[in-house]
């Protein structure tokens, strides 16, 4: 089993919509909401017609929107209607203080009020309950722990439904909650391990008290297999990377886990105010025969999304190599916008993962 991890940012749900027809109970993408959605409403005066204005700099004007409701909250709908109903893990993500380094953090004050309020957190996680193909994943953590009486609750609260769930915890934690793993979990639930950036070959002494694990459910291993702290500019161009060790996909099975999961060559990140609009650019195409991420790199860092024209002309070069078949739906997507930034060959990127795990 494949699990790829995406935040709930635009890009990487329209990457869920491209690649929905790969989904499957082999393939069940795990989204991490950190912003909610909402159906976008006009607003309107007294008489009830559409208030417009023109704002500075305008010359036409633009309708007002009214303010955000919670009874207008289509989060979890959204995604239901991208994925077209198939099976899916809803992490509603939450972060402790400085886990992401000192950054100030936009579009995520749904994660951050979570972080926070865990009477709330407890809330939205029974959101879930409406849709059958969902399956919550409560995450354990150092600084975001969950007591057991709270984690029995919430257990019960799906097991009444017969409804399976998901319980992610790092590994510094796994001591702590295996008897209760052990006792209440189902088979038809999941147990998923995160060893976040950690190397995955120093975790062999975990990794064996996972596999050994007396539970009834399915062992997923999940890992960040590409550092946050590795900069564009430090791939090789026109090379199969390093930089990324993908080998998760071979060990799961060496220790007998049921699946694995990771963020599909993307970084483990949080969005953050601005940029300066500099920086490599790149496109990591993953290769599933060989486990392995080919890189084309623009190093002139001063170029920004400007130096996408020379990764494009690379990849046309390369493109009977790249896409054999003419099947990629990454590459498809390449060849959509005539250039692309960052997010667009994010998208590229991860598309095309998806699409190779599902044949691998």
């Amino acid at each position: 089993m494949y699990i790829p991890i995406m935040k709930n940012r635009q890009e990487e749900l329209n990457v869920s919509k491209r690649c929905e027809p790969f989904f499957s109970d082999e393939l069940i993408p795990l989204f991490e909401v950190l912003k909610d959605d909402y159906i976008s409403r006009p607003k309107l005066d007294e008489e009830g017609n559409v208030v417009y204005e023109i704002k500075p700099g305008k010359k036409k004007r633009s309708k007002v929107m009214d303010e955000k409701r919670d009874e207008d909250c289509c989060t979890l709908d959204n995604i239901n209607s991208i994925v077209n109903g198939k099976k899916v893990f809803i992490d509603f993500f939450r972060f402790f203080e400085k886990e992401y380094g000192n950054k100030k953090f936009k579009n995520i004050e749904l994660s951050f009020k979570m972080s926070r309020d865990f009477r709330y957190y407890i809330d939205r996680i029974l959101e879930i309950k409406k849709f059958e193909n969902f399956i919550p994943v409560i995450s354990i953590k150092k600084g975001l722990i969950i007591s057991e009486s709270d984690l029995f609750n919430i257990v019960q609260e799906f097991q009444k439904l017969n409804r399976p769930l998901a319980i992610r915890i790092t590994d510094d934690m796994l001591e702590d909650y295996e008897e209760f793993m052990e006792e209440y979990l189902t088979k038809q639930d999941f147990i998923m391990l995160d060893i976040r950036e950690k190397d995955i070959n120093s975790k062999k002494i975990e990794l064996m008290e996972f596999k050994n694990l007396d539970v009834k459910g399915k062992k997923i291993l999940l890992n960040s297999p590409r550092k946050k702290s590795i900069k564009n500019s430090e791939f090789e161009n026109l090379k199969f990377t390093n930089l990324i060790d993908n080998s998760a996909k071979r060990i799961y099975k060496k220790y007998g886990l049921d699946g694995f999961g990771d963020f599909g060559g993307l970084k483990d990140d949080l969005p953050t105010y601005g940029g300066n609009g500099k920086g490599a650019a790149l496109s990591l195409l993953y290769f599933g025969d060989k486990n392995k991420f080919f890189a084309i790199v623009n190093t002139d860092t001063s170029l920004g999304v400007r130096g996408y024209q020379y990764v494009k002309e690379e990849l046309n070069k390369l493109r009977s190599y790249i896409d054999p078949k003419g099947n990629c739906v990454g590459i498809e997507k390449a060849y959509s916008f005539p250039k692309g930034g960052f997010k667009e060959w994010n998208n590229v990127n991860l598309s095309r993962y998806i699409q190779q795990q599902s044949y691998n």
